[in-house]
C-alpha cells in the first residue's frame, strides 16, 4: 500500500494524485505513478475482501476532507492528464 498525504501529513514519502503543494503542512507529495494507483486500488479491494472473509458485514473507506479518495475527486488535488485526471468521469474511477 501507498502512503498519501492526506494533506495533513508531514514525512519524506508522501504520495497524492498529483504533486500539490500542501497549504496545511507545506510539503508537496510526489505524483502517484499508474501502476500505484493499481496497486492502491487493488489493496482498497483485498482489505475488503480479508474483512469480509474475517465475518465483517461491510468496511466504511475515509473519502472526505482531503483524505486520498478526495484529492482523486478535487481538481485542486488530481491535476492528472491520464484515465484518473482531467474530469469528474475519470476522477471517479479512482472511487
Amino acid at each position: 500500500s501507498n502512503l498519501h498525504s492526506v494533506r495533513y501529513a508531514a514525512h519524506p514519502f508522501l504520495k497524492a494524485p498529483s504533486a500539490v503543494r500542501s497549504p496545511l503542512s507545506g510539503l508537496t507529495p510526489n505524483a502517484m505513478t499508474l501502476g500505484e494507483v493499481q496497486s492502491t486500488i487493488d489493496d482498497y479491494a483485498n482489505c475488503a475482501r480479508l474483512a469480509y472473509d474475517g465475518g465483517y458485514d461491510g468496511v466504511e473507506l475515509m473519502g472526505s476532507e482531503g483524505y486520498l479518495i478526495h484529492q482523486f475527486l478535487c481538481s485542486k488535488t488530481n491535476q492528472r492528464s491520464d484515465a484518473y485526471g482531467g474530469n469528474y468521469t475519470n476522477w471517479m474511477r479512482f472511487a
